[in-house]
């Protein structure tokens, strides 16, 4: 059996979780009444969590993040410092063929659930991507260049500023018509569930 030293661990998740109730719940613009009513929390314990006096059960803490509609995981965390990622910095991730190179521009925490991409097509080529896993989507917005992305058989020609979204987890492609490079940023959005399935992400 673990045991947790009381000193460190639940101090430190106390606080965590106290700063983290309060900031979420006032962003939602939530008052500790109607928090308490959604999460089945008493509205005195829900303050004494606030202020970092309470020990919540495992129990208790689902609860709060299924009457805040967060993951759970997002209550312990710490809030993630701004980070600049280089463009010159990053790993390039290309077709066999060379001709689409994709920049992975993130490094999120677990709980996030998208990656961000910056991708490059050469003029008059084509790239395949197969189907990605069920529930995945995703947005391409078009920063320079000419695109054509097909998906599923249907035929979507942008242009600079134009975006798509779409079901990724299905057939596409990316095609350059255009005589200069495409630039685009490729958003991927992940579906994820929380293990007792009361979100989908």
């Amino acid at each position: 059996m673990l045991k947790p030293n009381p000193e460190i661990g639940f101090k430190l998740a106390g606080q965590r979780l106290g700063l983290r109730l309060r900031k979420v719940r006032q962003q939602q613009g939530q008052s500790l009444d109607a928090l308490a009513d959604k999460a089945g929390v008493n509205k005195l314990t829900l303050g004494n969590i606030e202020r970092g006096e309470g020990n919540p059960t495992l129990s208790v803490i689902w609860k709060i993040a299924n009457g805040l509609g967060v993951p759970f995981s997002s209550l312990l965390g710490q809030d993630m410092p701004p980070q600049i990622s280089r463009f010159t910095q990053q790993a390039d991730m290309s077709s066999p063929d060379g001709q689409f190179l994709a920049h992975a521009m993130t490094n999120m925490q677990e709980q996030c659930t998208f990656d961000v991409q910056i991708a490059r097509i050469d003029a008059g080529n084509h790239y395949q991507s197969e189907a990605h896993t069920e529930g995945v989507v995703e947005l391409v917005c078009l920063i320079e260049g000419e695109l054509v992305v097909e998906v599923d058989g249907d035929h979507f020609n942008l242009q600079p500023l134009d975006c798509l979204r779409f079901c990724a987890d299905q057939s596409h492609s990316y095609f350059n018509p255009g005589s200069s490079e495409a630039v685009f940023h490729c958003i991927i959005a992940y579906r994820q569930l929380s293990s007792d399935k009361a979100h989908t992400y």
